[in-house]
Parts: structure tokens; C-alpha cells; sequence
């Protein structure tokens, strides 16, 4: 009985949560990636997860907050550094919403706290995103990103420019919630 009931409301709940990319709905996920790099004799890994919640202002576009967490290894360094910080973000769906591939570019500026052991700055750095988002329901999505992102502040201030630049790829993970404008209408 507990199995017929689950499953009824998932039905009818299917129809109230069905989004994508409408006004009014929510976006909840993340990403994760990988970045290596190698210069000369030192070699950097850097694990990073970014989760994050938005809401669609509008059809297509949604604006929220990415919470960021990273972890650098440089080879030869005792410790690891480690990054984490929020920044705002807006992202853009370019195709119309009920698709079942649809392509993003997303952008975010963000204030960021980094440790290496005892030492301790504080930085900035901007992000961009793009690439498929593969909906897997009509909730949920499977998103891969090439990105670049450019870190500054206490911590590059030795570094040419001031500034570190990164491109990588990245796979995340977003639910799509809400009434919106499409579930409204039903």
C-alpha cells in the first residue's frame, strides 16, 4: 500500500515540479572539475565543487549563488592550499525550455578566503561557463562545461599580471523546481 501511494504521489506531484528553464522556477545543483597543470619542473592538481542555487527571473535566464571549494596541490609544497568562497552567478539557457539537450553559459564574480597552512589570504576571481545541459528528466539535469576562470588578490601579488588564469572542463548535476510559468497554465 505504502509503494501505491508513493507512486500516486509522484504522479501528481510530477506535474506541479515538471521545469526546466520557466519564470518562477528554482535551479539547484553544482559542479565539480579537474585542473592540472605542469611548468617545468612544478606541477599544480586542483579538485574543485561549486554548489549552487538560482532562480529564473525570467524564461531562460536565472541569477543566484555559487558557494566554491577547491584544493590545490603543488608538487613539493608541504600543504595543500585550500579555497573557498561564494559568488553571485547568471546563467542563460538558449533554447526554449521542454528540450531534451539544451546549451548554457553562465558567469559568476566571487570573493574568496585561500589557507596554506598558517598563511592565510583573501582573493577575488571571475568565472565563465559554457555547454550542454543533458535533462535527463524534466527536472533534472547532467550538465558538461569547458570554463575559464581568472583568480586574483592578496595571494597572486608575486604572480606576472597578478592574476592566475585557468581553462578546464567541469560536469555538474542541476534539479530544476518550481511552479513557473509552464506548470501555472496545466
Amino acid at each position: 500500500m505504502k509503494k501505491v501511494l508513493f507512486a500516486a504521489f509522484l504522479l501528481v506531484s510530477s506535474n506541479a515540479i515538471f521545469a526546466q528553464v520557466n519564470q518562477g522556477q528554482w535551479l539547484a545543483g553544482g559542479n565539480a572539475g579537474f585542473n592540472s597543470w605542469k611548468r617545468g619542473d612544478s606541477k599544480s592538481t586542483t579538485i574543485f565543487v561549486n554548489p549552487n542555487v538560482g532562480y529564473f527571473f525570467i524564461n531562460n535566464l536565472a541569477g543566484g549563488l555559487r558557494l566554491g571549494l577547491e584544493s590545490e596541490k603543488v608538487k613539493g609544497d608541504e600543504d595543500a592550499t585550500v579555497q573557498y568562497g561564494v559568488a553571485p552567478f547568471v546563467r542563460y539557457y538558449f533554447l526554449p525550455a521542454a528540450q531534451k539537450v539544451n546549451v548554457f553559459a553562465d558567469a559568476s564574480y566571487g570573493f574568496d578566503k585561500i589557507k596554506q597552512g598558517d598563511a592565510k589570504a583573501s582573493g577575488n576571481h571571475f568565472s565563465i561557463m559554457a555547454g550542454p545541459a543533458v535533462f535527463l528528466s524534466p527536472n533534472t539535469a547532467l550538465e558538461f562545461a569547458l570554463y575559464y576562470s581568472s583568480y586574483g588578490g592578496d595571494r597572486y601579488e608575486n604572480v606576472a599580471g597578478d592574476r592566475s588564469n585557468n581553462f578546464g572542463l567541469s560536469i555538474g548535476f542541476q534539479v530544476h523546481l518550481g511552479g513557473g510559468a509552464s506548470s501555472a497554465k496545466k
